[in-house]
């Protein structure tokens, strides 16, 4: 991974010169079932671990840093329907993920219409640590 590697999601990285992304957003929720009691309040019963999720956003500036299709190259891979190793630019495994959302804003366009700036937001939700491929399905 080269040094400018911020983040590795499957085979798409990012990075200074690809997408870099300005801000990382990261949640874990836990569940808690309500149990009713006789003659006073409910109590709460811890149930496990719930969702963690992952959002980030950032800026692909074409023909600086990035390229046009950048972002589409992301959405691409969430319609792959397939969760992806996500790999921190340290070298730690998060293991897997899956893409849940690419959004895609274009400003500063051209003469052309093209687009000198390129915000995204990409959300990822935790998949497992390990992912096997169905031979039925090839997901």
């Amino acid at each position: 991974m080269p040094t400018s590697t911020l983040l590795k999601l499957g085979p798409f990285t990012f990075s200074i010169e690809t997408a870099a992304f300005n801000q990382l957003q990261r949640a874990w929720s836990f569940d808690w079932s309500e149990q009713k009691r006789l003659g006073t309040i409910p109590q709460l019963q811890y149930t496990g671990e719930g969702q963690q999720t992952i959002n980030l956003s950032g800026s692909v500036f074409p023909g600086q840093y990035g390229a046009i299709d950048t972002v589409a190259q992301m959405a691409q891979l969430g319609r792959q329907g397939r969760p992806l190793l996500l790999i921190a630019g340290t070298g730690d495994l998060l293991n897997y993920w899956s893409i849940t959302n690419v959004e895609q804003t274009n400003s500063y366009l051209d003469q052309y219409g093209q687009p000198r700036k390129i915000d995204f937001s990409l959300s990822i939700r935790y998949y497992g640590d390990h992912y096997e491929v169905s031979n039925e399905t090839g997901r």
